[in-house]
């Protein structure tokens, strides 16, 4: 039974669930675009470790204080560092999927002496050419308005992602569970969440990447391609990261192959 705990900085308001098992080293996870703190229970039951969860801002009960104020990855990586504080972590191992991977590549360049282990599920460091850039902030925009008019039917048209595609046949319950969490969000708080994270606005992190000292786990699915060459481009320049793919799974790899991604975690 998690214990969850409210922690407000000066622009969101934070629900974090604490999994408190004797280690000496805690484990938090960040969630990807559309998900929850919920999206890894099935992954935490499983560990015997101090596993953190959250709700990242505009997801689930988390909150930004005002939807139209400016705010960018830099600016969760300071609230991410308050939360830390508050929670009184030093050392953390930080394992972040998608869009959690990515706020994950940017805490760990701004505070680099807080990570103890960096675990990434199908992520990447960003775009370098500044017209695909451009280009990927256009599309996440309009699917912004999408999601303010229209809640139901951006839902139904990310679930219906070709990276998507095989997670109901593979674990039906927890593919529900997640459309449930998807319906449940705040269609404002949810678009600026788009807006903040969006890999348009993101800083390309490669350099930043090729310094990091400390262990990195890169994992991907058997049928993610783009994200396995991602994967791939991780340990060229990092002697630190070690890549595993995983059988049976597309980009949300601890959905559908829950009992090896943990194995991959032990």
């Amino acid at each position: 039974m998690s214990k969850e705990i409210i922690i407000k900085t000066g622009r969101t308001v934070n629900h974090v669930y604490i999994n408190n098992k004797q280690s000496s080293v805690p484990i938090i996870f960040l969630h990807g675009f559309t998900g929850s703190h919920r999206a890894w229970d099935e992954v935490i039951e499983k560990l015997d470790c101090t596993a953190i969860t959250l709700d990242l801002p505009g997801h689930g009960k988390s909150t930004f204080d005002d939807v139209e104020a400016d705010y960018s990855i830099d600016d969760w990586c300071e609230d991410f560092v308050e939360i830390l504080g508050f929670l009184n972590i030093e050392k953390l191992n930080l394992c972040g999927y998608s869009m959690g991977g990515r706020l994950a590549i940017a805490f760990a360049t701004k505070y680099p002496q807080k990570i103890n282990k960096l675990i990434l599920e199908s992520t990447s460091y960003g775009i370098e050419n500044k017209e695909e850039k451009e280009e990927r902030l256009q599309e996440d925009l309009t699917l912004c308005d999408l999601i303010e008019k229209d809640s139901p039917k951006f839902v139904q048209k990310w679930e219906n992602s070709p990276l998507f595609s095989k997670q109901k046949d593979r674990n039906r319950e927890g593919f529900l569970k997640q459309q449930k969490e998807r319906l449940l969000h705040n269609p404002r708080q949810l678009s600026k969440a788009l807006r903040s994270f969006s890999q348009g606005t993101m800083k390309f992190y490669r350099d930043s990447f090729a310094e990091f000292k400390f262990p990195i786990t890169v994992i991907n699915g058997s049928e993610d391609l783009k994200y396995i060459e991602a994967g791939k481009r991780f340990c060229s320049i990092n002697k630190n990261a070690n890549q595993s793919v995983l059988n049976n799974s597309g980009h949300n790899v601890h959905l559908e192959n829950p009992s090896e991604y943990i194995d991959c975690l032990k």
